[in-house]
């Protein structure tokens, strides 16, 4: 009896604390700690970092090293000499990571994430992977943003990430469908365009092109961004964290840092500020392969020309203005992709290539009169096909003219820089005066958190003229 008596006062026991247990569950627990975020909210901090990338201090530099524009001031003087300052990339480098391939990652292992929600996670995913490994060579892929499980991630080769980075583009427009930027923004009204899915051609394009891929880049190319209307852009606006982030570095943080040129010192001219203003360097004229009369109109729309400091143009309507929006893909480079690739491919279609080439210039000619040039007099010029004349080349000038063309219209973008390396800087731009390189950069480098903490980083590391796998191939 007393066991019996024993086993029931044990057992109503641990009902009583089971109950009790139960009662008390999760009272501990704050309602106000969110244990997942909503992917619909995570994606906007992917699309901040994806323009950072694109547009901030990446694309500075990137348009130093392809002699666009000049530093002019304090620490972008040393950019003009390529000075080897690892500790300079650690921001862009942990932005792109952090903010943007991690956050992208949470998105697409999300279950209760929407198809077209994880395919704009998978191409702007796909395409920081493939700008980082396009910027510095090999880097984390297959073991990255895991550190649990890989705290020193290993570095996969520069083309295994290109092509991972391709991959996943390719599954994102398959998820997004036919969705607008507009209608699958999520993250607000940051990005504008056409759809997902021919920006993303576009960037597969891109990439494809990086890889030597000619075909493979047509192919893409041909399903991309078909008119100016749909360039996949940055929004911006007039309030101080909404504006165009060269205006918000040249005029609201770091002003005379980054120019055109130094007119007030020898040899401190950006090649493309020479380019159009068919400048005399050392005695010889700096002559477009394409003589175009209308790149006075450019040379205004990027630059505020002067005797001393040439400024990039940040007045209303300016390529630089405080609300104009930033390309990440666009007609323009989609058309001058297919010039290049259908020159290039092993069956050269020079008449295509014109053919693209000439719908560039012709596009040129619709933009240039809707910015509204006006004469001395105050009245309205109207720019015709002979201030963009097209081209009727052959051979390597109707190369040259391609490569030119894109050099100077995609202004301020990262892919100027990754085509100079691509194609074995095939328009000769020059290094900058005083240099501290006799050849020219070949990428960036490696930051130095991650040389300190990463012990898989490439041994030896490499610096600044060491060619990388890709994109020092035989153009």
């Amino acid at each position: 009896m007393k066991n019996i008596i024993k086993f029931l006062y044990i057992t109503f026991a641990s009902l009583l604390i089971s109950s009790c247990e139960n009662y008390t569950e999760g009272l501990n627990d704050n309602p106000n700690a969110f244990t997942q975020v909503a992917p619909e909210l995570v994606i906007g901090q992917v699309q901040l970092a994806y323009m950072k990338l694109m547009e901030s201090n990446t694309a500075r530099y990137a348009n130093i090293f392809a002699n666009q524009m000049h530093g002019c001031d304090r620490q972008y003087l040393t950019l003009n000499t390529y000075s080897e300052n690892r500790a300079n990339y650690n921001d862009m480098w942990n932005d792109a990571y952090i903010s943007g391939i991690a956050q992208a990652k949470l998105i697409i292992d999300n279950e209760k994430s929407s198809n077209t929600l994880k395919g704009v996670a998978q191409i702007l995913q796909g395409s920081l992977y493939a700008e980082l490994a396009l910027l510095y060579g090999d880097i984390p892929f297959t073991q990255a943003v895991n550190p649990d499980e890989y705290p020193n991630p290993t570095f996969d080769s520069q083309q295994s990430v290109i092509e991972g980075g391709i991959a996943l583009i390719k599954a994102g427009i398959a998820n997004v469908g036919t969705s607008t930027t507009v209608s699958a923004a999520f993250g607000g009204n940051r990005i504008a365009g056409g759809t997902w899915a021919e920006a993303g051609n576009t960037l597969v394009a891109r990439y494809e092109l990086s890889l030597g891929n000619y075909a493979a880049a047509i192919t893409a190319a041909t399903d991309g961004i078909a008119s100016r209307a749909n360039d996949l852009v940055v929004q911006h606006g007039t309030s101080l964290d909404n504006r165009n982030l060269y205006y918000q570095f040249t005029i609201d943080a770091r002003q005379q840092y980054l120019c055109a040129a130094n007119n007030g010192s020898a040899g401190q001219q950006s090649h493309l500020y020479n380019l159009l203003k068919s400048s005399t360097v050392s005695g010889s004229a700096v002559t477009r392969t394409l003589a175009t009369s209308g790149d006075s109109y450019r040379l205004s729309h990027y630059f505020i020309d002067s005797d001393e400091i040439v400024e990039l143009n940040s007045n209303t309507g300016a390529r630089f203005a405080q609300t104009a929006s930033f390309p990440l893909a666009s007609y323009y480079e989609n058309q001058l992709i297919l010039a290049e690739a259908n020159y290039k491919k092993s069956s050269k279609d020079e008449a295509a290539a014109r053919t693209n080439l000439n719908n560039v210039r012709t596009e040129l000619v619709a933009e240039y009169n809707a910015l509204g040039f006006k004469d001395a007099s105050g009245n309205g010029i109207t720019i015709t096909q002979n201030d963009f004349p097209t081209t009727s080349a052959t051979g390597d000038v109707l190369l040259r003219q391609i490569l030119e063309e894109k050099y100077i219209t995609l202004i301020g973008e990262v892919v100027t820089f990754h085509d100079l390396r691509r194609t074995g800087n095939f328009l000769n731009v020059p290094l900058k005066a005083g240099a501290s390189l006799s050849t020219f950069p070949q990428r960036f480098l490696y930051p130095q958190g991650e040389v300190d903490n990463n012990s898989s980083i490439p041994t030896p590391t490499p610096g600044f003229v060491d060619k990388t796998t890709v994109l020092g191939k035989t153009y």
